[in-house]
């Protein structure tokens, strides 16, 4: 498949969806990279989707991705700092229980107080 033949919107779809997101909206606009994250999906957007800084599609890949990176990072909850803290992996089984139980503690915790 050559990618250079897609239209813009497909392969900012394309690539949306490698980097684990469904379907997703382009803003018109890309930020500046400046974090690892962003040299990764520049990198995808190009050598992935075979874009280049001078495509018209290129910001939208750019700003799609990092939209979509940064809606796949977990909140920073008491649980979840709580949970790392202690050693566990983000994105593990047991992580996922830890922040479970500690969530509906939280919670139990404040529905009795009231």
């Amino acid at each position: 498949m050559n990618t250079r033949t897609l239209s813009a919107s497909i392969r900012t779809t394309v690539a949306a969806a490698l980097m684990g997101a469904a379907t997703v909206t382009a803003p018109a606009f890309a930020a500046p990279a400046a974090t690892p994250d962003a040299v990764t999906i520049q990198h995808t957007c190009e050598q992935t989707m075979g874009l280049t800084v001078n495509d018209s599609g290129y910001a939208a890949c750019v700003a799609t991705l990092a939209q979509v990176r940064a809606a796949s990072t977990p909140a920073r909850t008491p649980a979840n700092t709580a949970c790392a803290d202690v050693g566990l992996a983000p994105g593990s089984a047991d992580y996922g229980r830890c922040v479970a139980n500690l969530d509906g503690a939280l919670t139990q915790a404040q529905l009795s107080a009231n």
